[in-house]
């Protein structure tokens, strides 16, 4: 012996004191789904029925116009530096910010296989080329139950996009958890495309929408943010989709410790908004959960009924085919015995009509040979007068 002791598996081994409730109840939900030996997916297959596991983290797309600071907060979210920033046009195509156990960068098939919730953007030309994933190993604030969705800069006039993006962006909308709307009170803010896209998501995804007048800290006095913010509220509530009571638009900034703003930054409710789409998330894949196995339950019972009926009829179905051809047969019996006395009715008819002018007929001659006799003696008689 080497004298090598095994070693004791611990208490609470490491990934499970660094992991919340949250993100061990969806990533063991998603496990139960893609297990390979007993999963629910791989058990609905052999039914004929096909499942969709569960992520095991919440989407959360950010739109607005170009420069309106999109990219920004998702790497202050994360506390990393992962997307690029500034003023021109960085981001063009879709970009999937996800954590993991080491830095990657997917592009094109690989992020679909990635997030097969989304292969259903294949229907659009393009679109494809302009996907990519960034995975980061970052543990800061939910960032390891969370998947930003960083969207093309939204411009009007000549600008050109290698695929039909209002399309695009409202499927990736109707996909995802959370919908964060950034309005730049510097920049585009009544982009004339962007509000078009946020009336095109309301109609079907209303409550997933949140809007965010995005680097409050640069648009001047409070009396100018003011004004701002009332002129988008303004044309939001111009359209009909858009016009609700109770319009919220929470201003907020990137924190720089060096600059320090006056202005209100309500950049901490963007956290716990996500956090509590987290919670709703973990009971969403609970209640999933029981549907897909009830799912499961009822297939199998119907299964096993019809294996029932396929091995148990066979034997009733051959009695029933006997029993049908005996009852054929009766009935053929009773059709012939009905002719046949039909035609002994008939027989019977006609032996009486015979026997009736047989008896006529031998009356008639008896009667005709007895007038024969009694004229005979006469003749003479008549003769000798």
């Amino acid at each position: 012996m080497s004298g090598c002791k095994k070693p004791r598996a611990v208490a609470n081994p490491l990934e499970s004191t660094i992991t919340t409730p949250s993100e061990r109840i969806l990533k063991e939900c998603h496990t139960l789904y893609i297990d390979n030996d007993n999963g629910l997916v791989k058990i609905a297959e052999s039914l004929g029925v096909w499942l969709l596991p569960p992520q095991k983290k919440i989407i959360v797309m950010i739109m607005g116009n170009h420069s309106a600071g999109k990219s920004s907060f998702i790497n202050w979210y994360v506390e990393e530096h992962i997307q690029k920033t500034g003023v021109a046009i960085e981001t063009q195509g879709f970009t999937f910010i996800t954590s993991g156990r080491k830095r990657e960068s997917l592009t094109g098939n690989a992020t679909l296989h990635l997030y097969p919730h989304f292969r259903p953007l294949l229907e659009f030309k393009g679109v494809t080329d302009y996907l990519s994933a960034e995975i980061s190993t970052s543990k800061q604030k939910k960032f390891s139950l969370v998947t930003f969705v960083d969207t093309p800069g939204l411009v009007d006039g000549d600008m050109v996009y290698p695929f039909d993006v209002n399309s695009a962006i409202t499927s990736f909308g109707e996909q995802a958890d959370l919908i964060f709307v950034f309005f730049d009170p510097m920049g585009q803010a009544l982009c004339k495309r962007t509000l078009n896209i946020v009336e095109k998501l309301s109609e079907k995804c209303g409550d997933k929408l949140r809007f965010y007048l995005s680097k409050a800290d640069e648009a001047g006095r409070e009396t100018d943010r003011q004004r701002v913010m009332m002129q988008i509220v303004q044309e939001l509530c111009r359209r009909p989709g858009l016009n609700k009571c109770g319009f919220e638009m929470p201003t907020i900034y990137i924190p720089n410790p060096q600059k320090p703003s006056r202005c209100i930054n309500q950049i901490d409710e963007v956290c716990e908004t996500i956090e509590k789409s987290i919670n709703q998330a973990v009971q969403k894949t609970l209640d999933q959960l029981e549907k897909d196995c009830n799912l499961i339950i009822s297939t199998i019972n119907h299964t096993l009924e019809q294996d029932r009926y396929t091995s148990i009829h066979p034997s009733i179905r051959t009695i029933s085919h006997h029993l049908l051809c005996i009852m054929t047969l009766e009935l053929i019996y009773l059709i012939l015995i009905s002719i046949l006395c039909t035609v002994h009715s008939i027989l019977i008819f006609l032996y009486g009509i015979a026997r009736y002018y047989y008896l006529k007929k031998k009356k008639l001659s008896i009667q005709y040979r007895a007038g024969i006799g009694n004229s005979g003696p006469a003749g003479p008689l008549s003769c000798r007068v």
